[in-house]
């Protein structure tokens, strides 16, 4: 067994090639799986404004987001939080959930999934999907199925998301 050394991964550098291309959001995976033995994964998400993730389910990974910047709204087991900066947001594995920039500008993301997958199923995303103008589905859902998760929906739109949150105390900040 090799011992682990320190890494620093700087400012706008990823551990993969280059930031990844999500269907508009861009990623920098900032510890992989390959880093932490699988135990997690940490990546920076920019998300354009209204842009955000169809509704889904991961059967293996918790996954918490951490807002930098940006105001947003996530949906959980269909209950709508509010997150601003310096809110935490917790989803466990086997929850639907999604978000959205809700700001007129770019937000951003720290997002950490355990155990670590997450980082390897947005690399394949990237390589398979990297500039599709519409998604398609016949390429996207092999790859949900693949890393254990299910595409149960679409992304949130402005129209179908409240002004207030409905899970009071969910949000820390």
């Amino acid at each position: 067994m090799s011992k682990k050394q320190p890494l620093v991964v700087p400012a706008g550098e990823s551990r993969s090639s280059a930031p990844l291309a999500i269907f508009g959001n861009e990623m920098w995976i900032k510890l992989s799986g390959q880093d932490t033995d699988g135990s997690y994964a940490i990546i920076e998400d920019r998300t354009p404004s209204q842009g955000g993730p169809p509704l889904h389910r991961h059967q293996r990974e918790d996954e918490s987001f951490y807002v930098l910047e940006g105001e947003y709204v996530f949906e959980v087991d269909g209950q709508q939080i509010q997150a601003g900066p310096g809110s935490s947001v917790f989803a466990p594995k086997g929850t639907a959930h999604r978000f959205q920039n809700t700001g007129s500008t770019s937000g951003r993301l720290l997002i950490m999934v355990q155990p670590a997958g997450l980082d390897e199923f947005f690399k394949d995303i990237d390589r398979e999907a990297r500039g599709m103008q519409e998604v398609d589905l016949g390429i996207v859902v092999p790859i949900f199925e693949k890393h254990g998760l299910e595409l149960l929906g679409p992304p949130l739109s402005p129209r179908n998301f409240n002004s207030k949150p409905e899970m009071e105390g969910a949000i820390a900040g």
